[in-house]
């Protein structure tokens, strides 16, 4: 299960169940379309922003030449939250971030770490 987060990993809008379904939440939520085209030398992820084409970002590459490697590998790094700041984690992951947050933060003025899960 994937949880969707804030880059500062405050949750927001659920859960999903598959690493697809995490990666079209952060696509649409992000306000992106979305193809996958394959190169002699792997594949890329193109991303168009729906509201200003022109700003949209450089496409994310794979050397991977299997479709589904490639494909797999790709969506990894789109949830990593470089697309407007929306990222998707493993659950798991998250609970770990978030307590190696709190034990990092200072005992004075500690930031409040988000607890969603």
């Amino acid at each position: 299960m994937y949880a969707l987060v804030t880059e500062d990993l405050e949750q927001f809008g659920g859960t999903v169940g598959s690493l697809e379904q995490a990666f079209a939440q952060v696509c649409c939520r992000a306000g992106f379309t979305y193809y996958f085209e394959q190169e002699q030398d792997g594949w890329r992820l193109v991303l168009t922003d729906g509201e200003r084409p022109e700003c949209s970002p450089e496409p994310i590459q794979s050397t991977y030449i299997k479709r589904a490697d490639a494909h797999r590998d790709l969506m990894q790094q789109a949830i990593d939250g470089r697309l407007n700041g929306i990222a998707a984690m493993l659950i798991a992951d998250l609970r770990l971030r978030r307590e190696q947050l709190l034990h990092a933060a200072p005992w004075c003025g500690a930031p409040a770490v988000p607890h969603a899960l």
